[in-house]
Formats: C-alpha cells, sequence, structure tokens
C-alpha cells in the first residue's frame, strides 16, 4: 500500500506548505544520508524516525500540519517536512517488482476540484467558514480557474479577487493551500470548489477559464449614480482638457469618489484617483504628468463604465473590480524580491520593490516615497537603497533578498504594507538568486508561450489594475548582442531563454538610476558572472517582445539591482544607431495615439485648426494601410467635432467625447495586438 497524497507532493508544494528553507535543508539532509528511517503501517501511517529522538506520523487523510511530530511544533516542522519529501525513494525501494505481463492499468482521468461535493466540504470546514461562503456565493464573485497537471508545480489554481487557492495533492482537500491569514481549510476553499464546477460547465477543456460564480448579476441600473458621476466628470475633463479643467474640480472629485467608493468599484476608483493625481502634477509641473497618459487614463475609464452597462466577455463585476477587498490580510509569506525600480520627479524620489510570491505565482509590490526640503539635495541610486524599505531592513537588503512575513496586509492593486504590531514580524535575509522554483508563469522558460498569453488577455483597459503585472523573471541561455545607443543613452541587447528563443532587452538612462546602464552592461558581458536569471518588465513591441530589466542574477555574484548600482566605467560597448523606425501601420498608430492624447491636453472644446489637419492627415495613412473601421472611427470624430462646435448642445458633445472613446479605444486595441 502506498500514500498517493505523499506521492503527489513535490518540493515546491511541500515549500508552500512550509517554506523553502526547510525544504532546502531536508533536501541537503536527506542528500547527506541524514533523512528519517521510515516505516509504513497497515493502515497507510508513515513513520519516520530521526537521529535527534523525533518521531513523525502521518496518517491517512491528515496535512502536514495537523499531523503529529514529538518536537510538538505549531506548524510544518523540519521532520515532516522531512519525511513528506523522503517518502517517494522510500517507496520506490520498497516497491515489489511488477510481474512481466501484468495488464497495464487504465491511465486514472484527470482530477477536477469540481468534482468535490458539498457533503466533503461539510466535514472539513468549520460550519461558521461554509456558512460565510454561501453568503459570498450568494452575492456572486468572480474566479480565475487554472487546471493542472499536478507535474512539478503545474497544480490546479484558482484566483478569487482576495486571494489564490493551490490544490495540491489530487482528490485530497486537506492539502488545498490558501495564501489568505487562515492558509488551509478557510472560506475560500468553498469558493473555488464552486469555481471549478462551474468552469467545468462552462468549458471542460481550456487550460484557464474566467467564471462568474453568482445568483445574481451587475445590472444596468446597479451602481448607476456612481456611474453617471464618474462619466459626467471624465466626460468633462475629455471636452476641457488638462489645460483648462486642472483646478477647482476638487469637489467633484471627491464626489465621484465616494460613490465609487461606496458602490465597492474598486478599479473605476483606481482609475479617477490616477486621472486626479496626473491633473495635480500638471498643475505643479510634476514629471508625472504625461498627455499620453492622462489620455490612457480617461479612455479606460470610458471603457470600464461602457462595458459594465453592455456586458460583454468579461463580466461587469470583474471589469469594475467590485469583489476587490479594501485590503487582505496575508498568512505567513515568503516572498521573493525580483528587484526595483526608482523614479524621480522634482524633489520626490519613489521606490518601488517587485516581490514574488511563489507558492501563489502571484506579484506583490513595496512602495516608498521620499520628498526633499528645500535645502536638501534629494538622493539617488545606491543612496536610495539605505533607506528604510521594511522593518529592519533597507531598501538594498529588500530589494536583492527574500522576506518571511506574517500578518502584512494587501491592497487590490498588489501594494503590500509590512505590520509591525504584537506578534506579527517581516524578516529580511539575502537569497542566492536562485529562481529556478518560482512557477510558471513568474518564470519564463519559452517567450513564445510567455507571447501566446500576452495576446490572448483582454485589454488592459478592462483587466484588473494590478501593479507589476508584466514584470517576469528569465531564464537565460544565450547573450546573442549588446549594443550601446549614444543618442537615446540605451543600452539594448538580444538574448535566448532557455528554449533559445529570441526577446529583446533595453534600458534607456535615468538621472535617478546613474549606475544601472554600466551595471547592465557588465551583466551582460559576464563580467559579474554568467547571466543565469533577468527580472523585468515586459513590453510587446512590432519587433517582437522587449523587456525593460529590474535585476540580473549572476553566477557567484547573486542579485544585482541595477536601479541601485553606482556610476562605474563598463569599458567600450559596440554602439549601434538609435532603433530603427517602426513599421508603417504601428507608426501610423503611434502618431494617431499621440494626436488622441494632444486632444485630451486641448480639450476638445478647444482645439486648434493644426489639430484637424493632422488627424485628417493620419487618418488618411491608416485608410491606405487597411484599418477602414479605425478610419470610419476618425472620419466620425471630425464629424462630430464640426457638429459639436457648430451647435456648442450637450448632446452634441456627448456624441463627440463618445467618438474620441472609440477611436481611442480602438487605437489601443490596434497597438496592443501589433505590438
Amino acid at each position: 500500500m502506498s500514500r498517493p497524497d505523499l506521492l503527489a507532493l513535490t518540493p515546491q508544494a511541500i515549500a508552500s506548505l512550509a517554506n523553502l528553507g526547510l525544504v532546502k535543508r531536508a533536501q541537503k539532509e536527506i542528500e547527506q544520508g541524514k533523512g528519517p528511517r521510515l516505516e509504513e503501517l497497515a493502515d497507510g501511517t508513515v513513520v519516520g524516525s530521526f537521529e535527534d529522538g523525533n518521531t513523525v506520523r502521518l496518517p491517512p487523510g491528515k496535512s502536514l500540519k495537523d499531523s503529529p511530530c514529538t518536537c510538538n511544533a505549531t506548524t510544518v516542522c523540519r521532520h515532516r517536512v522531512a519525511v513528506a519529501l523522503a517518502y517517494p525513494a522510500f517507496t520506490s525501494a520498497s516497491a515489489a517488482p511488477a510481474p512481466e505481463k501484468a495488464a497495464e492499468a487504465a491511465p486514472e482521468p484527470p482530477w477536477s476540484p469540481g468534482s468535490v461535493d458539498d457533503k466533503a466540504l461539510e466535514e472539513l470546514l468549520p460550519r461558521r467558514s461554509l456558512e460565510h461562503a454561501g453568503a459570498l456565493r450568494e452575492r456572486g464573485y468572480l474566479a480565475q480557474v487554472r487546471r493542472g497537471t499536478f507535474v512539478g508545480d503545474d497544480v490546479p489554481t484558482v484566483s478569487l479577487a482576495t486571494c489564490t487557492v493551490r490544490f495540491l495533492v489530487p482528490r485530497n482537500l486537506g492539502y488545498a493551500r490558501c495564501d489568505c491569514s487562515v492558509g488551509t481549510g478557510c472560506e475560500h476553499l468553498p469558493l473555488a470548489v464552486w469555481a471549478f464546477r462551474v468552469a467545468d460547465e462552462k468549458d471542460a477543456t481550456s487550460r484557464e477559464v474566467s467564471v462568474e460564480v453568482a445568483r445574481r448579476h451587475v445590472e444596468s441600473d446597479e451602481g448607476g449614480p456612481a456611474l453617471d458621476a464618474a462619466r459626467d466628470l471624465a466626460s468633462f475633463l475629455l471636452l476641457e482638457g488638462a489645460q483648462h479643467a486642472s483646478t477647482g474640480l476638487a469637489g467633484r472629485f471627491a464626489l465621484a469618489r465616494s460613490s465609487l467608493a461606496d458602490a465597492r468599484m474598486a478599479w473605476p476608483l483606481a482609475a479617477l484617483e490616477e486621472i486626479e493625481d496626473l491633473l495635480g502634477a500638471y498643475v505643479s509641473r510634476g514629471a508625472r504628468y504625461a498627455p499620453a497618459k492622462l489620455a490612457a487614463t480617461l479612455a479606460e475609464l470610458f471603457a470600464r463604465l461602457r462595458a459594465a452597462r453592455t456586458g460583454g466577455a468579461v463580466p461587469p463585476r470583474a471589469v469594475l473590480g467590485m469583489d476587490e477587498a479594501p485590503e487582505t490580510k496575508l498568512d505567513y509569506v515568503r516572498l521573493v524580491s525580483l528587484g526595483m525600480r526608482l523614479f524621480a520627479d522634482g524633489r520626490e524620489r519613489r521606490a518601488e520593490v517587485v516581490l514574488a510570491d511563489p507558492a501563489s505565482a502571484g506579484l506583490l509590490v513595496v512602495r516608498r516615497a521620499f520628498t526633499y526640503a528645500e535645502d536638501q539635495t534629494p538622493e539617488d541610486g545606491a543612496e536610495l537603497g539605505r533607506r528604510q524599505g521594511a522593518p529592519g531592513a533597507t531598501l538594498e537588503a529588500l530589494a536583492r533578498g527574500q522576506v518571511v512575513t506574517s500578518g502584512a496586509t494587501r491592497q487590490p492593486d498588489r501594494l503590500v504594507v509590512f505590520s509591525t504590531r504584537g506578534l506579527q514580524r517581516t524578516s529580511v535575509t539575502p537569497q542566492s538568486g536562485d529562481w529556478s522554483l518560482l512557477p510558471v508563469p513568474l518564470l519564463v522558460k519559452d517567450v513564445s508561450a510567455l507571447e501566446a498569453t500576452l495576446r490572448a488577455r483582454p485589454p488592459r483597459f478592462l483587466r484588473p489594475r494590478q501593479l507589476a503585472e508584466n514584470v517576469h523573471a528569465f531564464e537565460v541561455s544565450r547573450v546573442v548582442d549588446v549594443v550601446y545607443a549614444p543618442g537615446a543613452q540605451r543600452v539594448r541587447a538580444e538574448l535566448e531563454d532557455a528554449g533559445g528563443h529570441g526577446f529583446l532587452v533595453e534600458l534607456s538612462h535615468r538621472r535617478v538610476a546613474p549606475g544601472a546602464l554600466d551595471a547592465l552592461a557588465e551583466g551582460l558581458s559576464g563580467r559579474r558572472g554568467q547571466l543565469r536569471y533577468l527580472s523585468g518588465e515586459v513590453r510587446r513591441s512590432a519587433r517582437g517582445l522587449v523587456v525593460e530589466p529590474l535585476a540580473l542574477s549572476c553566477e557567484g555574484t547573486g542579485v544585482v539591482v541595477l536601479d541601485l548600482q553606482p556610476a562605474a566605467a563598463t569599458g567600450p560597448l559596440r554602439t549601434a544607431e538609435d532603433r530603427p523606425p517602426l513599421p508603417p501601420l504601428p507608426a501610423a498608430l503611434a502618431e494617431l495615439e499621440g494626436c488622441l492624447a494632444d486632444a485630451v491636453h486641448q480639450g476638445l472644446r478647444h482645439i486648434v485648426p493644426a489639430w484637424t489637419t493632422r488627424l485628417s492627415a493620419v487618418a488618411t495613412r491608416v485608410r491606405e494601410l487597411g484599418m477602414k473601421r479605425l478610419a470610419d472611427d476618425l472620419g466620425a470624430l471630425a464629424t462630430s467635432l464640426d457638429a459639436a462646435r457648430a451647435s456648442g448642445q450637450a448632446s452634441d458633445e456627448a456624441a463627440l467625447a463618445a467618438a474620441w472613446t472609440d477611436a481611442a479605444l480602438r487605437v489601443t486595441v490596434g497597438l496592443e495586438q501589433l505590438g
């Protein structure tokens, strides 16, 4: 008799139930012959005896945490971890050889958590947890279901608005793991099971399925006043423009924000807050303001309001973020840093550290902001790295290390705040830079698969507003070429992933990170040791996948956080001209994106004649390039602009705002797909 649950536990799964440090320690002891002596009893209980006198018993039907160990640890101790890791080898060594002509057993069908019935949930979970889950089900919720093969770390996973549930062992809910503060046996487990049921009914074959589990849905009149207030304010800003509507709007913003918050519409609220921040930056002449950014955020807000009332492939609840909790308390978690990005705006500095959660395959961001007085010199690069990043740790230590924390809270945009209250604590220790245990898709071994995933996503104006959503770690097999463009002050390189697929790396000089380019050039050339991994923010372009790097992991050096490196001479690099011109269609779309952004900056009521000439010219170009529907949208925008100017009536101005939105959304989708 063997234990299928223990055989199904991979080192990655065990690490998510305990922590990676215990797994590595146990693996090392087993390799050195210091592992436990195992015995399997008739009832299936696995007993492990250790040299230190402790004994572990792993009974069938109990999780590692609930299994007894004589060390009396209340969490998953190293003894339980070692027994679970040693069991597959013990089973293989003690198994009797199979008869030569034994009939092959029929392959077991794939297991879905949706096959678990409510009776099993009632037996496993406390009544209060089930009642709370039932109330959430009655209200309705969204989930992203990912089917798994139980090979390596590929396990069935359900991403909910506030947490992620992973089914580590087939047919055994005791090993299901949630990254909420409870961890196992929480109210999110039945929500994940119910989501799998809906996914199995909706689409039984696709690897990933988005589902809405709801007894009622968002109707066109639900949250109507909040949507109307946000739409009216966005229309006013579009018509007046940043140049004419940057001040005196605090009351209107406050009212619209309050209405969206009361209706629990997290994503329109976040977009509105970003618009208000951008307008404030314009008034103060801050570097954060950019017409293109303001235009993109306005278009996103209009898109979410439209989609909430018209419906579509993305459920209204998801478009509006109605299931997002203001904050979510996290369980004991271990996070691995993938680097940091520094930002400068006048006398302000901001640091954002990207942390990967291997257990949930998610990303979290730690943000720190610093404002310098007039008599202070703002710090940059390595100087900022000496500022506090986490309790008892500097930004540099946080950006290069790994974090173990309990009691942290996560906001809807995946910003994380560490707690310093009571027994809740955070520790930051160095990491080796070995990112091989990061799960897919955090770790990219196949760039072509990542590119297909990015292409299949909904447009960004309908996706959740999550920080660092495009940050990944790449396993690097070869650096093909490295060049420096002196005019743009940019290092550009061509790399290959583990499968030999090429991708581009580009990084431009910024004053706040004076040594980033030098460090990148050294890391790519091998002067800091062989490059093993590279992390960065991914974007799709007409030239393929482009990564703006955050950190490098080099053999013998560890993690190199680019923005924290001091300036240093790296020796000559092969120089090259700035990037070649874009192909005609992406170039036309980029020109049109800038044209529509200028309209937001000026305001549609205050457009100068030169703008209409520019719009007409680019409309002709896109029609010649075969984008007839976009050209028609641009023609409708020009016609609506003339009608609104002639009449000044509210209905004509509303049609003008709608025409601008049509064109802006089509350009956004075009750039994403062509990219």
